[in-house]
């Protein structure tokens, strides 16, 4: 019986404990838009129309926000720091907002796992990624599920 893990390694994304109240306060208003719109305006076909449009809208926002959470408290409690190495650049797309993305192949390595080539997706402030440069990341290494680019969860308690 092989020890290897044959899950395919997976990026994940969460959110802190700020951001996530206000991802959940954003939802709870789209889910509660409607209600309010016909309590303000007196009618059902106003509050049912408002509900119909942003109901659906706040509940995939707050069961996004639950898994984001979720997976942060996973990282929190049994993550492993190790280091990513840029193998490859594969596509910068840039923002009008100043903050673009970076779509990369890396190679995640340390203690208590093989080494594994993963894709990742990662924002680009001033600096754009180069082959060969390193980050830090976090690692769950039963299922080989790694977060990039949150040092939040680096900070010991």
């Amino acid at each position: 019986m092989s020890t290897k893990n044959t899950n395919e390694p997976r990026q994940v994304e969460h959110i802190g404990f700020a951001a996530g109240v206000m991802t959940y306060s954003i939802a709870s208003g789209l889910i509660l838009a409607g209600p309010i719109a016909g309590w303000i305006d007196g009618s059902l076909a106003t509050g049912l129309w408002w509900g119909v449009l942003t109901f659906p809208i706040g509940i995939g926002l707050a069961v996004s926000t639950y898994g984001w959470r979720w997976e942060e408290k996973r990282f929190q409690a049994a993550g492993i720091a190790a280091t990513a190495e840029i193998l490859a650049v594969n596509r910068i797309q840039d923002s009008d907002e100043g903050q673009g993305t970076a779509e990369l192949t890396v190679r995640i390595s340390g203690p208590g796992f093989d080494p594994f080539d993963a894709g990742c997706e990662v924002p680009i402030g001033g600096v754009r990624p180069q082959v060969g440069d390193q980050r830090a990341v976090m690692v769950e290494r039963s299922n080989l599920t790694f977060a990039i680019g949150y040092g939040h969860l680096f900070q010991q308690h």
